[in-house]
């Protein structure tokens, strides 16, 4: 298992969301704060944390997240998608996760297809839950 890049990605993504944002709460930028050159990124990294766990007790296995991929994620971006396995702690025992990292251009039609596959998951799994970071990044050798 990966535990050790998706623990640090997580831990990473969650400490740069301030508090107010952590709790629902619409954040403003510190005073004195300026747009860097990443602001208007032409590339995103997504990650997407999807949880194997569902809250009607079936749980996602993994013939369905296989499938899952193939048919939901794969179409919508045929490259630049990385698949990472974890655990994550859960009210009765550890829970399987999977966190997947995509890299695509900052555009709407980009950005829908990541929602669209967001929105697949949970009506599809028993509620399971998704969650999504979006960071822009630089891409480069």
């Amino acid at each position: 298992m990966a535990r050790g890049p998706f623990l640090l990605a997580a831990l990473l993504a969650f400490a740069t969301v301030p508090a107010e944002a952590q709790n629902g709460q619409a954040v403003s930028p510190a005073p004195g704060w300026q747009a860097t050159p990443w602001a208007d990124s032409v590339m995103l990294q997504t990650q997407m944390r999807f949880e194997m766990e569902s809250p009607d007790g079936v749980g996602v296995s993994e013939q369905q997240w296989a499938k899952f991929l193939a048919e939901i994620i794969q179409p919508r971006f045929p490259q630049d998608v990385t698949v990472l396995e974890g655990t994550a702690p859960a009210k009765t025992g550890s829970a399987g996760v999977r966190l997947v990292l995509i890299l695509h251009p900052n555009t709407p039609d980009a950005l829908a297809r990541v929602a669209a596959i967001a929105a697949a998951y949970g009506p599809r799994f028993g509620g399971a839950k998704v969650t999504r970071f979006d960071t822009p990044v630089r891409t480069g050798n």
